[in-house]
């Protein structure tokens, strides 16, 4: 029994110690959580007196407030704790403690409390069945750790809480003491009066420095926060204790700036801004002066290269920044301020500071205060000049200058002529123009070649060079060059490569280059030219027909379109069709389509002869009727056709049927013309190129017997054992033999085209030509030699080669023979149509005047009237048949002119009106038009003279050779172009033996002064004709400067001899002389048109009202004085020399003959 009670009192024990703990545990959490709502009461003061720098009430009742919320939660949350501990609250009793253990361990369960009850004092019941459940309870619960009912996460949670709040309570005003901080210390001493701190703070530069005496150094104040607008800066100069204030106000940016000059002595500084009463303070500043070296005075010498030409630059202390050429030396002297230990230049690329590795230390020479150095211009950066006093003081910061390195850019060069590949003719001689341009000069001008492709010679991989003479005073020059390619051994078909490179005279770097693209020059074979002849005037017959067949078509159009437009003449105006309009704007489309055409048939022609003048292919007398030829195109386009276009427009834009109507018959009659002129041009150029092909032919031959000729002196001069050699032999005569086939084909297309073209034709000339050069036996005598050649038979080869060679020479002179047969038979027919026919229109004349004498005389009744019109009629008849022999004419020869043309038409248009006017008996208006019949005729009969004149002058030349005429001064007869070629020739030898004299400051000897006289001599000859030839050009065209200035030329001529007769060859008279032989084959080119017509300037057709001249009689001294007063006028209009011979020896021989009009 005891034993159970005692167990018992120590079970309720421990059970009354867990409700203690239990109950210390819930005071201890109140505590913490106290705590913690006064930490955060007191962190939200803080907070809240920071932002609101409270008063002294506010911070009273906020601590009251602060202080009556912890009083509060210590009671609330720590008090019932305390009062259960302290036995004034009632607890949980020990049944229930014992039913939470219970409820803690599930084999404890109730049956603790239970047993409890049953054993406690008081109870009442069986004993020995109460100790027995209760010892069994109890050697269960015993055992068990009744503390676990206690929850000790509430007092940790409160715990850290607490923990948390205190170290923000307690740490924020310790990390921000100037707001938190400050805010506790306000609340901890509530009932103290406090200022609220500045709105802004401020920080200074600088600081603490060091700078040089006479320094102008700028004070910087910065305010953080709200700055005011302005401030006060304080300064005092040390040792003085007195400072000076200086009011700066705010920039944008709230920064005070204030500028110190001229510092003399180290001063002091700080700022300060208004504030309450004692305003914001900054630090204070102090600005040390000292006295270092510095450079006091600067002069200098910047010296360019000396190739430059350029004078030295100074500089001063104002201006010693450096711009100057790459390889220029800069001279430096300075003086400083103190005594100097040492003294050095520091050179920078690219302006780096004096650390980097790319920096050059010079050092320059001192001599006390002074010093001085050099330093080349290398790259571009900065200088500076770095000193050291005796006291080892630098100069801090010494100021840089720019140094601007100039490059000596590349040179530059362009081609100015050829600019494009080129073509050189039989002289082989191409002239070059380049212009050269560089900053300060030349070293060199080259022209590279080489040969790159050859039927004879292989192509070469090197480029050689020849040296081009120029003079080296400018900047930008002209150079013109003839390169002459014989020197090379230039043959047909070769092609040159070629570019022109300049060099500068960089001295420092090397000279740098410059070159032109690459260029070709090739030499024509005669074959090529003459083939491209071929097509091109194939080319100009198919064209030409196509034209005619056009404007055949356009004129049948035309018929059709008047026709239609007759239909609907009686309509009124506002009903004609648009149509029709739209019809004869087509028509004139394209007759202006044609005339487009027919221009670019004479540009191909002239291109032709060009290229057959260039390669001597062609003889004078072809050519000139060529470009009689391409003058008679350019004339198709009459005035007359002009004219009626325009008018057509003009029709066409009022919409008038009328003038519509009348236009449209104009253009048929004028597009019959054009058709005319075309078809005449077709045929003319068939006989030209007749006599071009005979011309070709003789070439050919010549060309082909002069290969036979050197064929056959390398078969002589080669061993027989050489087979090499003699397959080359071979070879080269049987590419011969391919040019005689080809030789045989072009005679067989010569006599096809002879044939025709009439019976006019040489056609026995032909015959001997043909027999002359026996194709056949030619053929085997090359292939023989061939064939002896490959044996080694040289004797015999030679032998048949001479043959072969003798019948091409003798085919190509009776070429010659047939050429001028043709010629000559051509002149004479054409003469004596043009006497017939002047004289049967003389006789004409004479009857049209004597019907218009008894026209003038009928009355207005007569009944003579039909019988006149008769008359006129048979007149009209005898000019039409007379206009169709002429027309016969021009389809043969170009001298039936255009002119001529118009006034036969015009004498017929007259007679028709003059037989219409007749029939209505009106013999006023028949005179008239009679008396227009009349003139027209005799103003036909004065060209037909004309012409007549000039083909006798030439058939007596033709006859009689080209001797020297009266007036003809030095140019023999020649042209205008051959004296330019000649002359052009001549300057090239003159060139030529200049080359090897004495020149560069080497003197010549005897021998050599001998031949420069010679070449002096014929320097001057050149001039004199170059003199007269340009006399010729102003009396013809007066001051209009042709292509080529022929005065420029003889002035250069005319220094050329200067320096021969002094004996001064020097660079500038070579390259001079090289110029006149550019300008003279320039001039020779551009002067092709202007032998043959005063002008080649375009002019808007006109209409011209003139008056017909009478018949010219030269039976009658009237005139013979007419005639003088006619030949004085022909020589005033401005003709070429040429012409002016014709013209003077037509009219004397007028003169001299008794020529017969009557007949």
């Amino acid at each position: 029994m005891m034993q159970t009670q005692q167990r018992y009192r120590a079970i309720v024990g421990r059970l009354k110690s867990v409700r203690r703990a239990e109950q210390m545990h819930e005071a201890g959490r109140g505590l913490a959580t106290a705590v913690t709502i006064g930490a955060a009461a007191m962190l939200a003061m803080i907070l809240f007196e920071a932002w609101m720098h409270g008063t002294v009430q506010l911070r009273t009742a906020m601590v009251l407030a602060w202080i009556g919320v912890t009083v509060a939660s210590l009671i609330v949350l720590t008090g019932p704790a305390i009062l259960r501990l302290m036995g004034l609250m009632q607890g949980d009793t020990v049944e229930r403690m014992a039913l939470r253990v219970g409820r803690a361990y599930d084999d404890v369960g109730d049956m603790l409390c239970n047993v409890l009850q049953l054993v406690q004092p008081a109870a009442a019941g069986a004993a020995d069945l109460a100790n027995a459940a209760f010892e069994r309870t109890v050697a269960v619960a015993e055992p068990k750790d009744f503390s676990v009912i206690i929850d000790r996460r509430p007092i940790r949670r409160a715990a850290l809480w607490m923990l948390l709040s205190l170290v923000l309570v307690i740490g924020l005003p310790l990390a921000m003491p100037s707001s938190l901080g400050a805010s506790f210390q306000r609340l901890a001493a509530y009932d103290t009066s406090f200022l609220p701190p500045a709105p802004y703070r401020f920080t200074i530069e600088p600081r603490d420095t060091t700078v040089m005496r006479g320094t102008t150094l700028r004070v910087t104040a910065h305010a953080i926060g709200t700055p005011p607008p302005s401030i006060t800066v304080w300064i005092r100069e040390l040792p003085n204790e007195r400072y000076q204030p200086f009011t700066v106000r705010a920039d944008s940016a709230g920064t005070y700036h204030y500028q110190m000059s001229g510092l003399t002595g180290s001063v002091e500084w700080y700022a300060q801004g208004a504030w309450l009463d004692d305003g914001v303070i900054s630090d204070t500043g102090r600005i040390t002066v000292i006295d270092r070296p510095l450079v006091r005075t600067l002069q200098g010498r910047v010296s360019p290269p000396s190739y430059t030409m350029l004078g030295p630059t100074e500089l001063t202390e104002q201006q010693a920044d450096v711009t100057a050429l790459n390889g220029s030396t800069v001279d430096l002297s300075i003086v400083s301020n103190k005594e100097l230990r040492s003294a050095s230049i520091l050179v920078m690329r690219g302006g780096s500071d004096s650390s980097a590795t790319d920096t050059t230390r010079v050092p320059m020479q001192v001599r006390g205060s002074s010093a001085s150095g050099r330093f080349p211009v290398q790259f571009t950066g900065a200088y500076a000049i770095v000193l050291e006093d005796k006291d080892g003081q630098g100069n801090a910061e010494p100021v840089r200058y720019a140094i601007v390195a100039l490059t000596d850019g590349h040179p530059t060069i362009a081609l100015i002529q050829p600019t494009t590949d080129a073509e050189v003719d039989q002289r082989a001689v191409l002239p070059v123009t380049v212009a050269i341009a560089d900053d300060y000069g030349f070293s060199s001008l080259k022209l590279h070649y080489r040969l790159v492709a050859s039927k004879y010679a292989r192509p070469e991989e090197k480029y050689s060079s020849i040296d081009l003479p120029f003079t080296n005073n400018g900047a930008a020059i002209e150079v013109p060059y003839v390169w002459n390619l014989g020197k090379l051994g230039i043959s047909p078909e070769d092609v040159y490569e070629f570019y022109v490179e300049v060099a500068d005279n960089d001295r420092v770097r090397g000279p740098k280059t410059a070159r032109t693209s690459t260029m070709k020059v090739r030499l024509p074979s005669l074959d090529e030219v003459f083939a491209q002849t071929d097509r091109t005037q194939d080319e100009a017959a198919r064209e030409l027909k196509e034209i005619a067949k056009e404007a055949e078509e356009v004129r049948k159009e035309a018929e059709q379109l008047q026709r239609e437009m007759a239909k609907q003449s009686q309509k009124p105006a506002e009903q004609v069709d648009w149509k029709e309009k739209k019809k004869a704007e087509d028509l004139l489309k394209r007759q202006e389509a044609l005339e487009k055409k027919m221009e670019q048939v004479v540009e191909k022609i002239e291109q032709m002869t060009e290229q057959l003048q260039q390669h001597n292919a062609i003889s004078p007398e072809t050519l000139q009727k060529y470009m009689e030829l391409q003058k008679l195109m350019q004339q198709v386009k009459s005035p007359e056709l002009q004219r009626m276009q325009e008018q057509m427009r003009k029709a066409m834009e009022q919409m008038s049927p009328e003038e519509l109507q009348k236009a449209m018959k104009d253009f048929k009659f004028n597009e019959e013309d054009f058709k005319k002129n075309i078809e005449r041009t077709m045929n003319l150029l068939k006989r030209t190129q007749a006599e071009q092909k005979a011309d070709e032919l003789s070439k050919r031959a010549e060309e082909l017997a002069q290969k036979q000729d050197e064929l056959q002196q390398r078969t002589e001069n080669t061993n027989a054992s050489n087979k090499e050699e003699r397959q080359r032999i071979a070879e080269e005569q049987k590419r011969l033999q391919d040019d005689l086939q080809k030789l045989g084909q072009e005679t067989k297309d010569l006599e096809k085209l002879m044939k025709e073209l009439g019976a006019d034709m040489p056609m026995d000339q032909m015959e001997k030509a043909q027999k002359e050069l026996n194709q056949d036996e030619t053929q085997q005598q090359m292939e023989q030699a061939e064939r002896d050649a490959q044996k080694g038979d040289m004797q015999n080869a030679r032998k048949k080669q001479q043959q072969a060679s003798d019948n091409l020479q003798r085919f190509a002179q009776q070429m010659k023979n047939m050429k001028r047969d043709m010629k000559r038979n051509s002149a004479r027919e054409a003469m004596r149509q043009m006497q017939r026919s002047m004289n049967d229109m003389l006789d004409l004349s004479r009857q049209q005047e004597a019907l218009r004498d008894q026209t003038q005389s009928l009355d207005p009744n007569s009944a003579q009237y039909p019988q006149m019109a008769q008359k006129q009629q048979r007149i009209q008849e005898a000019m039409s048949n007379i206009a169709n022999n002429m027309m016969q004419l021009a389809q043969k020869s170009t001298s039936v002119s255009q002119e001529m043309a118009q006034d036969m038409g015009n004498s017929l248009q007259n007679m028709k009106d003059a037989i219409q006017q007749l029939q209505d008996r009106n013999g006023q208006m028949a005179a008239k038009n009679q008396s227009g019949a009349m003139s027209s005729m005799n103003s036909a009969v004065q060209r037909m003279s004309d012409a007549l004149g000039q083909m006798m002058q030439g058939e007596g030349q033709a006859q009689g050779g080209q001797g020297q005429k009266p007036g003809m001064g030095e140019g023999n007869g020649q042209s205008p172009f051959q004296r330019l070629q000649n002359l052009a020739n001549q300057q090239k030898s003159i060139n030529e033996g200049s080359q090897s004299m004495g020149g560069n400051g080497q003197p010549m000897n005897e021998q050599q002064r001998a031949e420069m006289g010679r070449l002096a001599a014929q320097q001057g000859k050149a001039l004199k004709a170059m003199d007269e030839l340009e006399k010729e050009r102003q009396q013809i065209n007066g001051g209009k400067k042709p292509i080529g200035d022929l005065k420029a030329i003889a002035d250069d001529m005319r220094e050329v001899m200067t320096d021969m007769q002094t004996g001064s060859i020097t660079s500038e008279t070579r390259m001079r002389q090289e110029r006149i032989l550019s300008r003279l084959l320039n001039a020779s080119r551009s002067i092709n048109d202007r032998d043959y017509e005063k002008t080649r300037e375009s002019r808007a057709g006109q209409d011209v009202n003139r008056k017909s001249p009478s018949a010219l009689d030269m039976r009658l001294l009237e005139g013979k004085t007419q005639s003088m007063r006619d030949l004085l006028n022909k020589l005033r209009e401005g003709y070429t020399k040429d012409y002016e011979n014709l013209i003077r020896l037509y009219f004397e021989a007028l003169q001299k003959q008794n020529v017969n009009v009557g007949q």
